[in-house]
């Protein structure tokens, strides 16, 4: 975005401002032109990645500007900021210290804001630490339009209900009744991902398991995307396991496999003599999820008409059965779920973007498995001894070599679900205790029958078959590895770097030497999903 030198020189107003630039907020009066919305202070050393931030938010919303901590925590008392948006971390820190104690002496102030970070450090462990400390979430710079928006949505959604995402993630206990006695139970906050039905150290899997510790006691709603396969009734049972509905019911509906019709009676319910063959009166998902967790999956499959009834199930918090006129109050946690991308449907007409909003709190996207490899092998061993049990063959079965080599080089179209079957049926297929390649279903023969990475770089057997042309063989392997992860990765450096466990630096160097085509060759990497960058 082109700046001429007189729009440089003006103030929040619009006047000229002798001497400031015009992104740097007034000590004493709000830096941004609008007059409602959310107050918002933005702190970053950068002027520049201020300015990124400030110039899109501030016709919406009334935002003020710290050049760095200090200036920031001086304001908070001033400005009273409903979010912040920070990059605590400044040039000159020994280490992350500074920022992360910056980060709980905001989360402490009164009023407490919530925290939104933003920065180029994608350290795991200070990543977690910052999720642990209830910042809203950690974005990577730079920043990208709609993802603020939708942070700043979904931060507004929970200050009108109360709750602020700056409660820390620590060890707690309580006393519940046990018998005859009282016993000291771990808060759902503390249960491992196993225990949850959850395997898998990925990076995204992790943070979303923590998002999920913080979030399960409160009564939002939590939309869970992701492919088909994912796992994502996993996720959602995770969330009522953890919150304080865990002794009620978990109550799940598959929207796309029943007729309209079948889904409305299924939810609501009906009277006898509703309609024919309604020779009894039933309860519907509504009834028996109160006071739990109704699980909707595949919700953008609803019509629009049953859309706009349940709409209003949300908003009145009850409902009538089919057939009947009496009102029922429900009370019931609302987690959906679903492989379409909402937004364009939305876009295209087939689903409300008033319901987005009830039903879009707090969400969650669920990583294909193709995209993280190092949980592969994890999830197929869980799987394993899950079905060594149930088949009544222990806990002693293992994978050949092989079987692992083919496990890590398929595709999984299908996700956790078909490994999950692949699993199944190889213990199924298979005698003694070591699972073979006799158990490779029919869809795994080209794979199969392909060539190993031994023969891949030029050996068999009998040794070299190329002349010693190593080099060249290992460099035609690497490109070929890097373009599958960009393609993979929709071009993304920054995700390729993180299927091939390199880092982005790495990736970008490879790109260039090994001459690896790309759509945005040499440009900032971006996530899939976000497309539009605040300039």
């Amino acid at each position: 975005m082109g700046l001429g030198r007189s729009d440089q020189r003006r103030g929040a107003a619009g006047a000229a401002v002798p001497g400031r630039p015009f992104w740097r907020a007034a000590p004493s009066t709000a830096a941004s032109e609008a007059t409602d919305g959310m107050r918002l202070l933005i702190v970053d050393s950068s002027t520049v990645a201020r300015r990124q931030l400030f110039v899109p938010l501030r016709t919406t919303h009334q935002v003020q500007e710290a050049a760095n901590r200090e200036e920031a925590l001086a304001l908070l008392d001033r400005a009273a900021p409903e979010v912040i948006l920070a990059d605590p971390f400044e040039p000159g820190d020994p280490d992350e210290g500074p920022a992360l104690s910056w980060v709980q002496r905001v989360r402490h102030h009164t009023p407490r804001p919530s925290i939104l970070i933003i920065t180029r450090n994608d350290r795991k462990d200070v990543i977690t630490r910052l999720l642990r400390l209830g910042v809203l979430d950690v974005l990577p710079k730079p920043a990208d339009a709609d993802e603020i928006r939708l942070q700043l949505r979904r931060a507004e959604r929970l200050r009108e209900l109360g709750l602020v995402l700056s409660d820390p993630v620590v060890p707690t206990g309580e006393m519940v009744a046990d018998g005859d006695g009282l016993v000291l139970r771990a808060k759902p906050r503390d249960t491992p991902l196993p225990e949850l039905g959850i395997v898998g150290q990925d990076r995204r899997i992790r943070q979303i398991v923590d998002q999920i510790k913080r979030i399960a006691a409160t009564p939002v709603s939590v939309l869970i995307t992701g492919e088909t396969g994912t796992g994502k009734e996993i996720f959602a049972q995770a969330v009522h396991r953890l919150s304080d509905r865990r002794d009620q019911r978990f109550v799940a509906l598959n929207c796309a496999v029943l007729s309209d019709s079948l889904v409305e009676d299924e939810l609501f319910g009906h009277e006898k003599g509703a309609f024919t063959g309604a020779t009894d009166r039933r309860k519907g998902k509504f009834e028996y999820a109160d006071r739990g967790t109704l699980f909707l999956d595949e919700i953008g499959e609803l019509s629009l008409p049953l859309q706009s009834k349940f709409l209003r199930v949300l908003q009145e918090r009850s409902f009538e059965r089919l057939g009947g006129n009496q009102p029922i109050a429900t009370d019931f946690r609302l987690v959906s779920a679903t492989h379409r991308d909402l937004p364009r449907i939305i876009k295209d007409g087939f689903f409300r973007e008033d319901l987005m909003f009830r039903i879009n709190v707090v969400s969650f996207h669920i990583p294909p498995l193709r995209e993280r490899p190092g949980d592969i092998l994890s999830l197929a061993h869980h799987f394993l001894k899950e079905y060594g049990r149930t088949f009544g063959r222990g806990d002693g079965l293992t994978f050949s070599r092989e079987i692992e080599r083919h496990l890590l080089g398929h595709p999984w179209p299908g996700n956790v679900r078909e490994l999950r079957h692949f699993v199944e049926r190889a213990v199924a297929l298979s005698d003694g205790e070591h699972i073979g390649p006799e158990a490779l279903p029919a869809e795994f023969s080209s794979a199969a029958e392909g060539p190993s990475l031994q023969e891949g770089l030029g050996y068999a057997s009998t040794g070299p078959r190329h002349g010693g042309a190593f080099d060249t063989l290992v460099k035609r392997y690497k490109r070929q590895l890097l373009a599958e992860a960009l393609e993979s990765a929709g071009q993304d450096k920054a995700r390729a770097a993180e299927l091939l466990g390199l880092s982005r630096s790495q990736v970008f160097k490879l790109v260039k030497e090994l001459g690896v085509p790309t759509a945005r060759a040499g440009g900032e990497a971006r996530p899939r999903t976000r497309t539009t960058a605040v300039s």
